[in-house]
């Protein structure tokens, strides 16, 4: 890369590099992952065409867990009983490093499936409309979440309200929210100061771009006042012993929202859809505890229409027109 390239990219949002960056990441683990995203000569690219014939189905996941690594572990088990009940080989599972890099993948066509955040569901079909969500993950029976924000036990205040009051007449607290892909860590912590008329980036020592991993880490050491999450993750950083829940509390939680969708590409052979959404919603709790991740037991059926509540916080912030 020259160096006026080098400068080029030095001025690109970091938002908007993270999409660059996690989409070529993408495209790099397919082509290296030996399937056919090229087709075999003499026939036309199967990635996004209605009417090619699928060579092979390729998955994805954003970071639900600490490491790449460990996000393949927990969830490719699944999408290999997915392959294999549409009887075709899997590619090795795509993972991004932000929410916003997934739901772009799928986007793009250069995934056919993918376990997405309802935020990303709703910018992926926000930008390409082809896209259907076809299930729900329930967590602990549960198809819906809140979304958190979280401090230490001991901090001066028990509320938002109370956060906002002393950031305002004292020294800022300091406020760490999750990448701009993120439901729980982002989209809605900007939808409630937005109906609240505050402007989170005056009243706060603001912060952007964690992830979810590292944010009540973050609260613990000191390194933030105030910090987003999602309760499904505080439980497993709790379940695993990661962190001491008695020393955080929960300052504010938001009205239930729908859990993770299972969306798939426009284009994708309805055969394969239905029965994928078939293999989803029939999980028995024995297959949910030997192929899902700990306390997700199943899925719901969804025509998408469960993330409205979802969309109406993108339009509230202004991300979504």
């Amino acid at each position: 890369m020259n160096n006026r390239s080098k400068n080029y990219i030095h001025f690109v949002p970091r938002w908007l590099r993270r999409i660059i960056l996690g989409t070529l990441a993408l495209v790099l683990v397919v082509a290296c992952s030996g399937g056919p995203d090229s087709s075999p000569e003499g026939q036309a690219p199967t990635t996004g065409t209605p009417e090619a014939k699928l060579e092979q189905i390729k998955f994805g996941v954003g970071p639900y867990f600490p490491t790449p690594g460990e996000n393949r572990k927990q969830f490719e088990p699944l999408f290999q009983e997915l392959a294999k009940q549409v009887n075709l080989p899997a590619a090795e599972v795509a993972i991004t490093e932000d929410w916003v890099g997934i739901s772009e993948a799928l986007r793009s066509g250069t995934l056919d499936a993918a376990w997405l955040g309802p935020w990303g569901f709703v910018l992926a079909q926000h930008n390409e409309p082809s896209i259907q969500a076809i299930a729900t993950v329930k967590y602990k029976d549960k198809p819906t979440y809140q979304a958190v924000l979280m401090a230490r036990a001991d901090a001066p205040f028990d509320t938002l309200d109370q956060a906002i009051s002393q950031s305002q007449t004292k020294a800022k607290l300091k406020l760490s929210l999750a990448d701009v892909g993120s439901t729980s860590g982002w989209l809605v912590p900007q939808a409630e100061f937005k109906r609240r008329q505050i402007d989170p980036k005056t009243v706060f020592d603001y912060n952007e771009g964690a992830s979810h991993a590292a944010q009540a880490i973050a609260v613990l050491s000191g390194q933030t006042d105030i910090a987003s999450d999602y309760d499904r993750n505080l439980d497993v950083l709790v379940s695993e012993g990661r962190i001491d829940q008695s020393k955080l509390k929960i300052i504010w939680q938001s009205n239930p929202l729908p859990n993770d969708a299972i969306a798939v590409r426009g284009g994708l052979p309805d055969a394969i859809k239905t029965k994928v959404q078939t293999v989803l919603v029939n999980f028995s709790p024995e297959q949910a505890k030997k192929l899902l991740p700990q306390n997700y037991t199943g899925f719901v059926k969804s025509d998408g229409s469960n993330y409205a509540p979802i969309e109406a916080a993108g339009r509230s912030v202004g991300t979504v027109k």
